[in-house]
């Protein structure tokens, strides 16, 4: 849609609602959105499927590549969450230890609100002015240090946009094209995030480590090679050579995953 197409409510004219009543402009767009012949809704159809449907249609439907955790036992079908627990279609609860999204927890009562009522008044991009987006990046830059210079938010979709835009950010600023990953990180499934993530390019369709890429031990002291009160050090010195390696010794970033 163009920015032209946008307009405020206040300059729609009586003449362009009528048009958009029009029997002609219903039927196109009844071509577009058909009816479907069971006459019945997207929600009552979709809670009238089993489990056993669901998983066929998943495994029509989507790309193998896209994992369904537990397939080779019993998949959970998931209907809902509430705080840090998950519901199947039994009702049985699981206590949520991988999904990283809902921070304060599934269905927590004031974001749900505030989405719905969001939604409800207007859901589009950045590049128009609104006090939601200006206030939320003020606050979000507050919690920086004082003096820091880190006062520019970008908002994005996922984890994957994210690391994605901070490798360019990284590549813009340093001219340098070399980067230090720790080993077994995932960082997202854009190409470019999917090259500096060990869990993925050391793995079967993999391409295995590009050039500029430098992958360290990861830091475990538990099943690590160093397990002792000098750790920390120890590896860091891979993190150090990693940098030395790298052509003038400038390195771009240094990935490595919070949890």
């Amino acid at each position: 849609m163009s920015d032209s197409a946008v307009q405020p409510l206040k300059g729609v004219s009586d003449a362009d609602r009528r048009r958009s009543r029009s029997p002609r402009r219903r039927s196109i767009f009844a071509g577009l959105c058909p009816r479907r012949s069971s006459g019945r809704g997207f929600e009552d159809e979709a809670s009238a499927l089993s489990k056993a449907e669901i998983l066929h249609l998943r495994q029509k439907h989507f790309c193998a590549a896209q994992s369904v955790s537990y397939a080779n036992t019993d998949p959970l079908l998931l209907l809902r969450g509430e705080g840090s627990r998950l519901f199947d279609e039994k009702s049985n609860s699981y206590l949520d230890t991988r999904n990283n999204v809902c921070h304060v927890g599934h269905a927590h009562p004031r974001v749900a609100a505030a989405v719905s009522k969001q939604v409800a008044a207007l859901n589009t991009n950045t590049r128009y002015l609104h006090p939601n987006l200006c206030l939320l990046a003020k606050r979000l830059t507050e919690t920086f240090p004082s003096g820091s210079g880190l006062e520019v938010c970008f908002f994005v979709n996922s984890g994957s946009e994210a690391n994605d835009l901070a490798v360019r950010l990284a590549f813009a600023r340093t001219r340098s094209r070399e980067i230090v990953v720790v080993n077994h990180g995932y960082h997202g499934h854009t190409q470019q995030v999917i090259d500096i993530s060990p869990y993925k390019f050391d793995h079967k369709g993999g391409e295995g480590l590009k050039e500029n890429i430098h992958k360290v031990p990861c830091p475990c002291t538990f099943r690590g090679p160093h397990r002792g009160q000098d750790a920390g050090e120890k590896y860091a010195s891979y993190v150090e050579a990693a940098c030395q390696a790298a052509p003038r010794g400038q390195v771009a970033a240094f990935f490595v995953e919070s949890g």
